[in-house]
């Protein structure tokens, strides 16, 4: 097996990762990232992959930019539920969607901007699906990833009793639950870009201090100043650093602007 499949996961997927508190800050963050980095007004009538979507939001913020967006994802439970979701967006062509592996995208037409969020850290060969979402890109487009931070799930290791296995390097999951099976060093991902001819515009830690902080002392926190303090921190070292994950938004080199 190349890689993971959520579907028998589907509920726990949903409610763990996006209704929760800390679902809600991740989006939040990315959300002022993208205005921050992307070109916005360029986004309308952009053709977007959004690989390995999961339940669609981020189809959705592309949707609500004007984007053309092509969705696929290999969960069939995944693939349904964005189905279902945005009917009209897909009888309008502004959405297309399809069950497939992010290990076998070949793609006839570059995009302006592919997304991949939370997938590589589920695949045996991450840096093979890295390779085919770099050159799904055009000359000139963005390459935005979001991947699971190994530094973190070390020190998580390290601060909950298995210092052990986590010096043993064993920290990555077994494939039943919803730790990543192959967590990334988010500095490695970034110079394989660069090496590749891309510009990393933005390496940004999401979720650092909060996912380090004791529950009761998040709670007792303000949900908005918990985002604010993140996005303060989170592209400064060490905070970007040792984030749950990192967001790398990257921009691929055009030999016609030289």
């Amino acid at each position: 097996m190349s890689s993971v499949n959520f579907d028998g996961l589907f509920d726990r997927f949903s409610q763990q990762i996006y209704q929760s508190r800390k679902g809600r800050l991740r989006m939040q963050l990315i959300d002022a990232l993208y205005r921050r980095y992307l070109p916005l007004t360029s986004l309308n009538e952009a053709d977007v992959l959004d690989a390995a979507g999961g339940l669609g939001q981020m189809s959705a913020w592309f949707l609500s930019q004007g984007s053309r967006v092509n969705y696929f994802d290999v969960s069939e439970e995944m693939v349904q539920a964005v189905t279902e979701q945005f009917a009209q967006a897909i009888t309008t062509d502004r959405l297309l969607v399809s069950c497939q592996s992010i290990t076998q995208l070949e793609t006839k037409n570059a995009f302006d901007l592919v997304n991949a969020h939370a997938v590589l850290e589920w695949l045996e060969q991450p840096y093979d699906a890295l390779a085919r979402l770099q050159a799904a890109v055009k000359p000139g487009g963005y390459l935005c990833l979001m991947v699971y931070n190994k530094h973190m799930l070390m020190l998580r290791h390290l601060m909950r009793g298995t210092m052990a296995r986590a010096m043993a390097g064993e920290i990555a999951g077994d494939r039943k639950g919803l730790t990543p099976i192959s967590p990334l060093d988010p500095n490695e991902v970034a110079a394989t870009l660069r090496q590749s001819g891309f510009e990393v515009i933005s390496q940004a830690g999401l979720r650092t201090f909060s996912d380090l902080a004791e529950k009761t002392v998040i709670d007792w926190y303000d949900e908005s100043d918990v985002f604010e303090s993140e996005l303060r921190l989170c592209e400064s070292r060490p905070y970007c650093d040792i984030g749950r994950y990192v967001l790398i938004i990257a921009r691929k080199a055009d030999s016609r602007e030289k």
